[in-house]
C-alpha cells in the first residue's frame, strides 16, 4: 500500500494544478453560484414607491412590514418624486399610507386608508396589492379585537378595563410569538433557521454543492479509464498484486483525499452561508462520498477512452442531481411516486440519511466485482 501511495503522489505532483482545481471546484462553484443567484433574485424584486403621510406607531409598523417583504424592493419618498418615477416606469406602483391611518383603523373605517397609484406597465401590482392588503387587514383585525374586548368588559361588568392600545399591543405580541402567519425556512437537520428576515433563497446550498462534488468525482476518476488502456495495463501486470487490488487501493486513496476535502468544504460552506450543522450531517456526507466514489469507479470501468467517459459523465451527473432534488424540488413527485427517491443518491443525502439503498446496492456490486476477480488469481 505504501508503494502505491508513493506512486500516486508522484502522479499528483505532475498534475498538481489540475488536481487542486477539481478538489476546490465544489466549494468555489457553490459559493459563486449561490451568491450570484441570490443577487439576481434580489435584483428581480418588485420595485415600489412608498409614501408615508401618517406619523403614528401603527403606520410605522405597516411601513416596516412592507419593507420586510423579501419579494418587494421598497423606496420611501415623497409624493411628487414617487409619481414622477412611476410615470417613467422606474417603479411598478406607488402606495400611500394616508394621513389618519391609525385613527381610521381605530374607528373601524377601512375606506381610503392606503391609496395605490399604477401605470400601464404595472405588471406586478396585483400580488403587491394583496400583500399590503393583508398587512392592513392584520391591523384592522387587532383593532376589531380591541373593540370586542371593550364590549365584553361593558357587557359583563368587568372591573379591569383595558385600553385600545393595550389590547392591540397584546394582540401583536401574541401573533409574533405564535408565528401564525410566518415560516422560517431551513434545510434538513439544521438546528436554527438562518434565513429569517434575509429573504428566501430558492437554492439548496447542499444540493448545489453535491452536484459539483459528483461532477468533480467523475472527472477525477478518469485515472481508471487511463490505466485500463492496453499500453499501461501491460506494465501494471508486472506488479506483485492483481490489477483489481491495485485499482481498489488507489480507490481508497482517492476516497480519503476527497473525504478530507469534503469535510473542509462542509465547514467553510457552513460558516460562509451561516448554516448550522451536527454530527449526523457529517455522517451523511461521509456516506454520500462513499456512494459517489463507487458510482464513479464502477462507471469508469465501462470505458476505454476518456473522451466518451467525459461526455457521458456530465449528463449522468446532471440527471441524478435533478431527479434527486438537488437542483429543483421534487417533493411533490416523491409524494406521488415514492420509488422516485431511490433513483438518485442525492435524495438520501439531502434528507440526512446515512444508510441508503444506493449505498447498500453499490457495496454489494463492488464486493462482487472485487472478489470475483480475486478468485481468478487464486
Amino acid at each position: 500500500m505504501k508503494a502505491i501511495l508513493v506512486t500516486r503522489l508522484l502522479h499528483w505532483r505532475k498534475q498538481m494544478v489540475s488536481l487542486l482545481f477539481w478538489l476546490l471546484l465544489p466549494i468555489i462553484a457553490t459559493c459563486m453560484f449561490v451568491t450570484t443567484a441570490n443577487q439576481w433574485q434580489q435584483d428581480t424584486q418588485i420595485p415600489i414607491g412608498l409614501v408615508v403621510e401618517d406619523n403614528t406607531a401603527m403606520a410605522d409598523k405597516l411601513s416596516q412590514s412592507i419593507n420586510d417583504n423579501p419579494l418587494i424592493h421598497v423606496e420611501k419618498m415623497n409624493m411628487d418624486r414617487a409619481l414622477i418615477e412611476l410615470e417613467q416606469h422606474e417603479l411598478d406602483s406607488v402606495f400611500v399610507i394616508e394621513d389618519g391611518y391609525q385613527e381610521n383603523i381605530q374607528n373601524n373605517s377601512r375606506n381610503q386608508i392606503v391609496t395605490a397609484y399604477v401605470s400601464d406597465m404595472s405588471l406586478a401590482f396585483t400580488p403587491v396589492k394583496e400583500a399590503i392588503a393583508s398587512y392592513v387587514q392584520r391591523d384592522a383585525g387587532s383593532s376589531r379585537a380591541a373593540h370586542i374586548v371593550d364590549q365584553m368588559v361593558q357587557r359583563y361588568d368587568v372591573e379591569k378595563n383595558w385600553t385600545w392600545d393595550e389590547v392591540v399591543a397584546t394582540s401583536n405580541q401574541i401573533r409574533e410569538e405564535e408565528a401564525l402567519l410566518h415560516t422560517s425556512f431551513s434545510f434538513y437537520n439544521q438546528v436554527e433557521p438562518t434565513q429569517e428576515n434575509k429573504g428566501v433563497s430558492i437554492w439548496n446550498i447542499w444540493g448545489i454543492w453535491a452536484t459539483f462534488a459528483m461532477l468533480t468525482t467523475f472527472f477525477l476518476f478518469d485515472w481508471v479509464v487511463k490505466e485500463q488502456q492496453p499500453s499501461i495495463k501491460i506494465r501494471l501486470s508486472l506488479l506483485r498484486m492483481p490489477f483489481k487490488s491495485y485499482l481498489l487501493r488507489n480507490w481508497i486513496i482517492y476516497l480519503f483525499l476527497l473525504g478530507i476535502f469534503d469535510l473542509i468544504n462542509f465547514s467553510i460552506l457552513a460558516m460562509y452561508f451561516n448554516q448550522s450543522f451536527n454530527f449526523s450531517q457529517i455522517l451523511a456526507i461521509v456516506s454520500f462520498r462513499l456512494t459517489i466514489n463507487m458510482v464513479a469507479f464502477l462507471f469508469s470501468l465501462r470505458f476505454r477512452t476518456t473522451f466518451f467517459y467525459y461526455i457521458s459523465a456530465l449528463p449522468v451527473s446532471i440527471f441524478m442531481a435533478i431527479i434527486g432534488g438537488a437542483l429543483i424540488p421534487v417533493d411533490g413527485l416523491i409524494q406521488r411516486w415514492a420509488w422516485v427517491s431511490h433513483l438518485s443518491p442525492f435524495q438520501p443525502f439531502l434528507k440526512g440519511q446515512v444508510v441508503s439503498s444506493w449505498l447498500i446496492v453499490l457495496l454489494v456490486i463492488f464486493s462482487i466485482w472485487y472478489w470475483r476477480k480475486e478468485r481468478a488469481y487464486a
